[in-house]
């Protein structure tokens, strides 16, 4: 997304007025995340020389084996939700942590139709489990209620202009968002988690948690910064907010993490 988009611009009287806008500016500002492919045309009457280096993985490949097309478990946003008005797909800034590049389709039932120009909402803690926009506060806290967001629903008073991660993303044809991240840590009585929001016009039409393989969070967590706290006390089982559909299909990268899944929403 090119410098100085603002989420305010998804927005307009009515409805999402500058979103096709919007689309055409994320495709052209962000690059691939796999990089530049170089090409070039055969020279008349020869062979292209035949690749051999493997492709990078990438989150997308995960989508078509994320599971069956289902309803996702809807959830509370907690007290760390504001709109923090970040129109990116980066949403890491600052943040130290490994790698975790998350791949979503939100698909409309019952027919598991992918859903264009949908607004996806993402916001997570960072490695030692803390929240942007809280100055000082301990992991997992967020803030005090502080009105609504344009959507109407409720969100918390930031307390500082820190916005890591914390972004927004707008579905292609495909129903397809992309993010780059890091895991997210953890904090008392809670498993690693993401947050999201799905809108589409002026509704929110999904607000969710998305949850991690516990194996996958151990094998995270015995590295730094991670293990600069220690003593994670609950794990998927014991959460009260985990719900299986909300676990996300994972594989390794060759720099942390991919993670994906389909977000089925009802029918309109």
């Amino acid at each position: 997304m090119a410098a100085g988009m603002d989420r305010r611009q998804l927005l307009g009287a009515g409805g999402l007025l500058t979103l096709a806008g919007v689309l055409a500016a994320c495709r052209r500002a962000e690059p691939d995340p796999a990089g530049p492919v170089a090409t070039s045309d055969p020279v008349p009457g020869t062979t292209a020389p035949a690749t051999t280096a493997p492709p990078v993985p990438q989150a997308v490949d995960l989508l078509d084996g994320s599971g069956t097309c289902q309803l996702v478990h809807e959830t509370i946003a907690g007290p760390t939700w504001f709109d923090a008005h970040a129109v990116r797909s980066d949403v890491r800034e600052d943040r130290p942590g490994v790698p975790l590049d998350l791949a979503l389709r939100v698909v409309q039932l019952p027919a598991c139709t992918p859903v264009p120009q949908a607004v996806v909402d993402l916001w997570q803690c960072d490695a030692l489990g803390v929240y942007s926009g809280f100055a000082g506060s301990a992991p997992g806290q967020g803030g005090s209620p502080g009105g609504r967001d344009e959507y109407g629903d409720a969100q918390s008073a930031a307390t500082d202009g820190a916005t890591f991660l914390r972004g927004t993303q707008v579905t292609g044809a495909d129903g397809v968002v992309r993010f780059s991240t890091v895991y997210p840590g953890w904090y008392p009585t809670r498993t690693p988690h993401l947050h999201l929001k799905v809108h589409l016009g002026t509704a929110t039409v999904l607000t969710t948690q998305l949850f991690l393989d516990d194996t996958v969070s151990d094998q995270v967590y015995a590295n730094d910064p991670y293990r600069q706290h220690a003593g994670r006390d609950t794990r998927n089982d014991r959460d009260a907010f985990y719900d299986p559909s909300g676990l996300l299909r994972t594989a390794p990268s060759p720099t942390g993490w991919l993670a994906a899944t389909t977000l089925g929403i009802p029918a309109g």
